[in-house]
């Protein structure tokens, strides 16, 4: 008698919603339009759990319509005006489009305009009420890149952020895409501020900015060959002792957002055995779609680093 066959192992899937069920649960609620459950998962006192909540209720379509009754009804409360916020920029990303300037309609631009302006009146309001509300300064920062707003605002707003949670992850992405070339900073000044911020923060997700960093940067400079380079290695390697591999570093919510961009720079940076081990706790279960982009490549990746390992020092 034939043995039967073993299936094949199943190929692994992205993880949705980091595998957070209050994520899911939040999801299910805003599809519903039932603000009660979106106000109970928001009223985390986790900030961190909090911000990444934010994150998934502003990017939800359909929002707009429905998030005034909140905000009429809850007038002493600011968390309504923060989702409305929330929602209002990300309203107007879709109304723009992600191209260059030139390539968005004329009534685009209106659409684009007048809904950060919303954002920007609810939001406003919301740190003038709490001006220790770290996921407001957070979006502030937004908004100061989509409007272009001098330098020295953004600073000012980001200033605001940090006296409020000196380590607001998302926060300091923002500030950092603001400063990046192609929304009219510097490649000086993304890699200081990334630098100076994983200095101030050990033990935490911030030096993750240096990958992030890096990875723009790359952009034009020979691509992933950029990675390759000595210096690069070098400055990923000590933002990696900084953040994951620092003996204070705490896994949370986020932290597999972490994982994924380091175990990516470090593979580019060909420094496997901490890659690998980086891959290790990833498993199957907390692989993210950025900064892979696809499945086979992640695979790809993964196999590549744990095949080098007695090749590296």
């Amino acid at each position: 008698m034939k043995k039967r066959r073993e299936a094949a192992p199943a190929a692994p899937e992205f993880c949705s919603l980091l595998g957070d069920p209050d994520a899911a649960r939040l999801t299910e609620a805003l599809l519903k339009r039932d603000w009660g459950t979106t106000r109970e998962v928001l009223a985390t006192p986790d900030p961190e759990n909090r911000s990444y909540y934010l994150s998934l209720t502003g990017g939800n379509p359909g929002l707009e319509e429905w998030i005034t009754g909140p905000v009429r009804d809850e007038p002493d409360s600011t968390l309504p005006l923060l989702v409305q916020g929330a929602r209002y920029i990300s309203w107007a990303w879709e109304a723009r489009g992600t191209g260059w300037g030139d390539t968005v309609s004329e009534e685009a631009a209106k659409l684009w305009f007048d809904r950060l302006r919303r954002a920007e009146d609810c939001l406003d309001e919301v740190v003038d009420r709490e001006p220790d509300n770290a996921d407001a300064w957070r979006y502030l920062i937004t908004l100061g890149r989509a409007r272009d707003l001098p330098e020295e605002e953004r600073r000012r707003r980001f200033d605001g952020l940090i006296a409020a949670d000196p380590t607001h992850y998302f926060g300091h992405v923002q500030m950092l895409e603001g400063l990046m070339p192609k929304w009219g900073g510097s490649t000086e000044a993304m890699f200081a501020f990334a630098r100076e911020r994983a200095a101030a923060c050990p033990g935490t997700h911030i030096p993750t900015l240096v990958v992030l960093a890096h990875l723009e940067n790359r952009r034009g400079n020979g691509g992933n060959d950029y990675l390759e380079r000595d210096d690069v290695a070098e400055d990923i390697w000590q933002a990696s002792q900084l953040s994951v591999f620092h003996d204070d570093y705490q896994e949370t919510l986020l932290t597999p957002i972490v994982w994924n961009n380091f175990a990516f720079a470090l593979t580019f940076t060909g420094q496997f055995p901490s890659a690998s081990s980086i891959f290790d706790v990833i498993e199957d279960d907390w692989i993210m779609k950025s900064p892979w982009g696809d499945m086979d490549f992640f695979v790809e990746c993964r196999d590549y680093a744990r095949a080098n390992l007695e090749d590296d020092d």
